[in-house]
């Protein structure tokens, strides 16, 4: 190919599909021989899924910034035919923020190459029409986090796929200031497997009590009643039938029978035109899944049609063990209920240790990092699926020993490092433009970078992103002020959050006049990281060293209690509270000796147990990491049996609870009021642990 990426083609869209969660299809004709390799270049704002000759092809836009525009290219040779190929796109505009999408404008645009020549780009020539299978203008979120959800109408013809109907369809319109440099896809294309056909373990019929509100909580609600299948299914037809029972129509539960994450895939056949409410979870601890916490709303809704229905969606992935679905008739047939698992391709490592709880804990970790990891690292695949520093540091540090590859965490590095704000902090996570920030996740980014380089030595990464490692540590260091430590951050855009437990989870610390340990003695440890970044690409760390040695100093001065000989929650504090991960940060900032240490290093070995007089407050699971790296510092030999057999523990309570993926928080479920993760990425340290030491056959 002469000339650079979409040199011809320009972006593109509908006047007539305006607003926020709309749906524009395209359609164009190409001449293409069989026998050539073909491919195609294609983005979006702000997902798009591309049909040649009336099949699915694939789908997924890369989650990148407005100005930070990513382009897939797909070979496309198996999908055409010799003659004239009919393409057609749909893409799906979200137009509105979350965790995981910055608006931008609406628009499309793609080029098909073969034989070095381009022969279909995107232009006023490519056809468009609003979508009328895919309902626009429905607005309605899954999570803050997640996004949006989706409304289908199946009773609409698909003929415009395969070109026997251009109906509605008109010449597209050029989109003004779009982006014009690209970036090609950074990591492999995921992949779309075969259909996971679960097992439907309850059926029966549902009535809804109330016929307001999101219909995730009208499934939470509804009334159901459980039949045995032999009650309602006739093996002859293969249709299920409520015959005179009176319901709003059949429900079914779908056991997936592992955590997994992937599209909707169904094949359901229904006698007439009817409604049907899908839903999604990680269990059926209500008797169904969970469908509506709080402003959490995780249903999808069809208009099926009489006969077959047989539908992929190819934008949002669910995360869940559990599908179920509401069906507005009482006469069903069903082919198929399930998920096409998308995962990110990986070298999936097979342990075997001798020791078969170690083997199964690192197994079901291998499990909880994949379901995490698309576009980027994800912290829970059902709930949020965002890329956080803190998060993203763990899985990075386990995905080095059970995939053994370095392109994710190198573009999610860089990834991060695009979402540097004016204050020189990070977003809470990237992509978003939402407002609020985490502070300490900031400092996260520069031990991850650190981390990532002591691994790779990818050099090339490390100076990439160092200009955004150094504004965000020369902001930190920068706000050290007359008491020569760091105060919080104040107002409603900052979150002073360090773990899930009270005190530490930010809800009474947003004042500048307080000055925690754990974000002071964080600040020490990213030094350290910082000046090894430094030496990477040569800087000076001088001045940086000088500022860790006298924080370290003002550490141990004003926030190390001398008379219990513990690090306190903050500076002034006066109530008899305890962080062990205070204590854990701060020991491992190396502002304490080991000799000077023994009460810290026992409250971290114990991390909670009764400490005299003391009320001590524990670590989460995505914070013990840093208890074992403190106990590790200070005394290898000594401590590792103790994390072994601490880790032994943990995980497999929740084995015995049939996980099949690691959870957020050693609560589970019930965390969070009744929206705990099931699936966590960084809950997967185990990996590290087993890996680094555990010698196989002990």
């Amino acid at each position: 190919m002469s000339g650079k990426v979409f040199d011809q083609a320009k972006w593109i869209w509908n006047k007539n599909v305006t607003g926020v969660d709309c749906y524009c299809e395209f359609i164009s004709e190409v001449n293409l021989e069989k026998k050539s390799p073909a491919k195609i270049r294609i983005s979006s704002d702000s997902n798009y899924a591309l049909y040649i000759n009336g099949k699915f092809v694939d789908s997924g836009q890369y989650a990148d910034y407005p100005d930070y525009k990513v382009y897939d290219e797909l070979d496309v040779t198996e999908n055409i035919v010799s003659g004239t190929n009919h393409i057609a796109i749909v893409v799906w505009y979200y137009g509105v923020d979350s965790f995981n999408y910055i608006i931008g404008k609406p628009g499309l645009i793609f080029e098909i190459e073969q034989n070095e020549q381009i022969v279909l780009y995107s232009d006023t020539n490519v056809l468009s029409r609003k979508s009328e299978t895919y309902i626009s203008g429905n607005n309605q979120m899954i999570t803050p986090q997640l996004g949006l959800n989706y409304r289908v109408d199946l009773k609409k013809s698909s003929d415009w796929m395969t070109g026997k109907s251009k109906v509605g369809f008109l010449k597209s319109n050029i989109c003004d200031d779009m982006p014009c440099a690209f970036l090609k896809r950074p990591i492999k294309k995921l992949e779309i497997g075969d259909v996971i056909c679960g097992e439907i373990v309850s059926q029966g019929s549902f009535s809804y009590s109330n016929t307001n509100g999101y219909y995730g909580e009208k499934m939470q609600n509804a009334a159901l009643c459980f039949y045995r299948s032999e009650d309602i299914y006739n093996p002859e037809t293969e249709k299920y039938n409520l015959g005179e029972r009176s319901s709003d129509g059949l429900f079914f539960i779908v056991d997936l029978l592992k955590e997994s994450t992937g599209y909707l895939d169904f094949d359901i056949e229904v006698d007439k035109d009817c409604d049907m409410e899908v839903g999604w979870g990680e269990h059926l601890l209500d008797g169904r899944c969970r469908t509506k916490i709080g402003v959490r709303n995780f249903s999808v809704t069809f208009k099926l049609k009489a006969g077959q229905n047989r539908y992929l969606n190819p934008y949002r992935r669910f995360g869940c063990r559990y599908l179920q679905f509401f069906i507005h008739t009482d006469n069903v047939k069903i082919g198929h209920l399930g998920l096409r698992p998308v995962t990110y391709p990986l070298n999936i490592k097979k342990y075997k240790s001798g020791n078969l709880l170690r083997d199964t804990i690192y197994e079901i970790c291998e499990n909880t990092l994949i379901q995490c990891m698309h576009e980027h690292y994800e912290d829970c695949t059902w709930r949020e699926q965002s890329f956080y520093t803190l998060d993203s540091r763990n899985q990075m540090l386990c995905g080095y020993y059970a995939f053994g590859e370095y392109e994710f965490p190198r573009a999610g590095l860089r990834l991060l490092s695009k979402s540097i704000k004016e204050d020189g902090l990070l977003t809470i996570c990237c992509p978003t433009d939402v407002k609020l920030k985490i502070p300490s996740f900031c400092l996260f980014y520069i031990v991850q970078l650190s981390e990532y380089y002591q691994y790779s030595k990818d050099y090339e990464t490390v100076n990439f992103c160092f200009d955004t490692a150094k504004k965000v540590i020369d902001t930190f260091v920068g706000r050290i002020d007359n008491n020569n430590l760091m105060p919080n951050y104040e107002g409603k855009n900052y979150w002073n959050f360090y773990e899930w437990h009270p005190y530490l989870d930010g809800s009474d610390n947003n004042s500048s006049d307080r000055y925690d340990t754990c974000i002071n003695a964080l600040l020490s440890i990213a030094l350290e990281h910082f000046s090894a970044l430094c030496n990477a690409v040569g800087v000076d760390d001088a001045h940086y060293k000088d500022v860790k040695f006298k924080l370290n100093a003002e550490i141990m001065n004003k926030l190390y209690d001398k008379e219990i000989k513990l690090f306190k929650l903050y500076y002034g504090q006066t109530d008899n509270v305890i962080s062990v991960l205070a204590n854990a940060l701060g020991f491992l900032s190396g502002a304490i000796s080991k000799d000077e240490a023994d009460n810290v290093l026992e409250l971290i070995k114990q991390n909670g147990m009764s400490s005299g007089d003391y009320n001590v407050v524990d670590t989460t699971l995505s914070m013990d990491t840093f208890r074992y790296e403190a106990l590790l510092k200070a005394d290898r030999e000594r401590f590792k049996d103790d994390i072994l057999n601490e880790i032994d523990r943990v995980y497999f309570d929740m084995l015995k609870c049939g996980a099949t993926s690691f959870w957020e928080t050693k609560i589970g479920a019930a965390d969070f009021h009744n929206a705990g993760s099931l699936c966590h990425g960084w809950s997967a340290m185990p990996i590290l642990y087993y890996e680094t030491l555990f010698s196989k056959g002990e």
